[in-house]
């Protein structure tokens, strides 16, 4: 590894043992299993390139461009790869050609639906249901699209934003859309100072997803808690992790993997983009976004965001 390895990427050379531990500890599931298929291929004797993300040693993802190629050697073969940091402000430009696609199908899928509604307008004498079904499609193929403009919009406004303003925000919010499930807010004072640099917007928007599923997986009687700590990483840089854990119906095991992928969605009128935008947020601004559930037992949201500290602010 590269001497300034940990001003690139994030990774000290000595916490490297060996390729099992940068190929194992470090590459992200999903990355590895894709660019080991691609070393297999045969004809891997040019050079190839990946993108993909990387765990740090906070475990905070760092975006890499992974250069790679077979060399044939007179007993064996080796791989040769390096790989290369991007521009902190990649993840907020790239979108992905497969969901711009699936956007595409559904929107279509919204308009032909309009289309026979018109159809049928056209043909029988106007009634106020059909006049209310029509409006209701309407609606839905606007909220769609609102919903995806969200998911693929980058950060507008970026500057340092009160975390724990946010998180008061989005919990006051939601404690008034339902009354019926208590929402106890857990990170009063844990969060005093901490400023993460970003969008208000985008980041207010991210925790309203997360607490809007909360609430739609929890029935009356149950509760949601939302809690905070920061904790020192191996740099000066401190990291806020933030649990939004409610008593709901949880997720099944299958649906774990995939909860937050877009278009993925359990709800029968559900656009499958809450969860998914809320991860790209938080990724867009440095941090992770992790789920697990036990079914009928609820769901844990864990975030981990990078953050500075307003001296003036902690002191309060």
């Amino acid at each position: 590894m590269s001497p300034n390895a940990y001003e690139l990427i994030g990774i000290r050379p000595e916490n490297v043992i060996d390729n099992r531990s940068l190929w194992e500890e470090r590459f992200i599931p999903e990355d590895r299993t894709r660019i080991l298929a691609k070393l297999t291929q045969p004809s891997l004797t040019k050079m190839d390139s990946e993108v993909q993300k990387i765990s740090d040693d906070q475990g905070l993802p760092v975006w890499v461009v992974h250069h790679f190629r077979k060399m044939n050697r007179s007993c064996d073969s080796a791989i040769l790869g390096y790989l290369s940091p991007l521009a902190s402000d990649f993840v907020a430009k790239m979108l992905d050609a497969s969901t711009i696609s699936q956007f595409v199908h559904k929107i279509g899928n919204h308009f032909q639906l309009l289309n026979l509604l018109v159809g049928s307008l056209k043909r029988t004498p106007i009634s106020i249901d059909e006049i209310e079904a029509f409006q209701q499609a309407i609606d839905r193929a606007v909220d769609f699209t609102r919903s995806f403009s969200h998911y693929s919009q980058p950060p507008a406004y970026a500057g340092a934003v009160d975390l724990e303003e946010i998180l008061h925000s989005v919990t006051a919010a939601a404690a008034c859309v339902d009354q019926k499930i208590p929402i106890q807010n857990l990170f009063e004072k844990s969060l005093a100072g901490a400023r993460v640099n970003g969008d208000a917007f985008l980041l207010e928007l991210a925790f309203n997803a997360i607490l809007k599923n909360a609430i739609e997986a929890t029935r009356s009687g149950g509760q949601i808690s939302v809690t905070a700590t920061v904790t020192d990483g191996p740099t000066p840089r401190p990291i806020a992790r933030i649990a939004i854990i409610d008593t709901g119906c949880g997720i099944e095991g299958s649906a774990l993997c995939h909860a937050a992928a877009p278009f993925v969605s359990s709800k029968r009128d559900g656009d499958g983009l809450g969860l998914s935008t809320a991860l790209r947020v938080i990724e867009m601004h440095g941090g992770t976004l992790k789920i697990s559930s036990a079914l009928g037992q609820g769901t844990q949201v864990l975030i981990a965001l990078p953050v500075e500290f307003d001296p003036i602010q902690a002191l309060r």
